[in-house]
């Protein structure tokens, strides 16, 4: 059994791609859309951007879920040199998610208006948000599909595809962005919805684009994709397939969705407090995010090779390198808070909440950072059910629970009744990084054979 550590040098070799795809194709995106809505100086679409990017992100994990069922099935046959069977499963994961993105887009956009009340924003916010997310909806139906695209590529190898497919994306939603928001470039002025046009146009480029690519690319045509004609066996076991993940990154969001129904009723203003928080976390975050995907893969291939303690150790190496990276990001954004604040707040409505909030806020994220790193280590020694399982436990029995009596207390202070709503999400992170700890030095992980 190897007890060696791999070398600091190649773990940052994967780490940098990873990083620049989180901060360029997703994090920098959402921040050039934030920072256009909110030169439309309106704190309430400003607001509304922010709760229904929950939404959207939630939804989002479940393609995501269905995506690494196409993965694991279409590179099982892949492996086999199956062709027949990687083009029926690629088929099976297109009509996967036509099924479910459908559905979810046509639930979305008949049920906007309701959405928006159980999640108790306030009325005023209705008129921007129904419409919004109605448009985003028909985005919403694309990004499944652009979804099973991908899993396809990654099942067969091909990573580097999927990397100019999500640049082209994020170059379509950037330029309709500006000029859909505010009418340049021969563009009609739609305010507000032109985010919304633009993200549904991002995803419907993004799926073309990929779809013209796997049909007319002649290595591909050995696999002899039949879209008009799945397999139903092959549908139901990719979703036996996808479901734990589904699960597991649903959990996570739901707990968000939660999160954003208890904060809703303190106001618009602080709803936008809370986004430009979640923004600024979300950027100092790309370190632990991009960490989470390295340790996975470099779990699994020491799981592969039976170098159990290096994977124990390669998990301290990078827990610490991420610790590092994040801290210095939280700690300029901390000097630089108001700063940057007040580029999204035009109308001076919530600075000073964020400004008392976020240093608290900031402290608190590395409870999330430990259990995201941990999560994928144990993810790539093959432990996705346990991941899955203590996700679900911990926000169903602790932190629906705590934040919700949380909300309850009667508390003046804006700023303390928002934190420990807002911190409980990640004091209870916490809890499951020592689930995490507890399974990894029992040694439950470890293979049984």
């Amino acid at each position: 059994m190897s007890k060696q550590t791999t070398p600091t040098r190649s773990i940052l070799y994967y780490f940098f791609p990873e990083f620049i795809v989180a901060l360029v194709l997703y994090t920098m995106v959402g921040l050039i859309d934030a920072q256009c809505v909110a030169h439309l100086k309106s704190t309430s679409c400003y607001a509304t951007l922010g709760v229904t990017n929950t939404l959207i992100l939630f939804i989002n994990k479940l393609a995501e879920g269905i995506s690494v069922g196409a993965v694991i099935m279409c590179g099982m046959y892949h492996g086999q040199k199956n062709n027949s069977m990687v083009g029926k499963a690629a088929t099976a994961a297109l009509w996967a998610t036509t099924l479910v993105g459908c559905s979810i887009a046509s639930f979305l956009y008949l049920n906007a208006e309701n959405i928006y009340r159980w999640l108790r924003i306030p009325e005023s916010m209705f008129a921007d948000g129904v419409p919004f997310l109605q448009i985003r909806a028909l985005g919403i139906a694309f990004l499944f599909l652009f979804s099973a695209l991908i899993g396809f590529l990654r099942g067969v190898k091909n990573t580097r595809a999927g990397m100019y497919f999500f640049v082209l994306g994020a170059v379509v939603f950037i330029f309709f962005d500006y000029a859909l928001i505010f009418g340049m470039f021969g563009f009609p002025e739609l305010g507000f919805q032109g985010s919304a046009v633009a993200f549904a146009l991002q995803y419907i480029t993004m799926f073309c684009a990929a779809l013209i690519y796997i049909l007319l690319k002649p290595e591909y045509s050995v696999y002899g994709i039949n879209l008009t004609k799945s397999s139903w066996p092959l549908v139901k076991a990719m979703f036996r397939l996808s479901w734990p993940v589904t699960a597991d990154k649903a959990a996570l969001q739901i707990e968000k969705l939660w999160m954003v129904r208890l904060i809703a009723p303190m106001g618009s203003a602080v709803l936008g407090g809370m986004n430009v928080i979640k923004d600024m976390e979300a950027l100092a975050f790309v370190p632990a995010i991009a960490f989470g995907q390295v340790v996975t893969l470099l779990a699994s291939n020491e799981m592969g090779a039976g170098n159990f303690t290096t994977v124990k150790n390669n998990t301290r190496l990078i827990m610490g390198m991420a610790i590092g990276m994040v801290a210095v990001l939280v700690g300029i954004f901390m000097l630089n808070a108001q700063s940057i604040i007040s580029i999204f707040d035009r109308q001076n409505s919530f600075t000073q909440f964020a400004l008392t909030a976020f240093p608290i806020a900031g402290l608190l994220l590395f409870f999330d950072l430990v259990q995201v790193i941990l999560a994928g280590a144990l993810r790539g020694t093959g432990n996705v059910r346990v991941v899955m399982w203590v996700r679900i436990i911990t926000a169903g029995a602790f932190f629906i629970p705590l934040s919700y009596g949380a909300s309850l207390i009667p508390c003046e202070n804006g700023v303390m009744k928002f934190m420990l709503i807002y911190g409980s999400f990640n004091l209870v992170n916490g809890l499951a990084s020592i689930a995490y700890l507890y399974w990894f030095r029992s040694g439950r992980w470890l293979p049984r054979w």
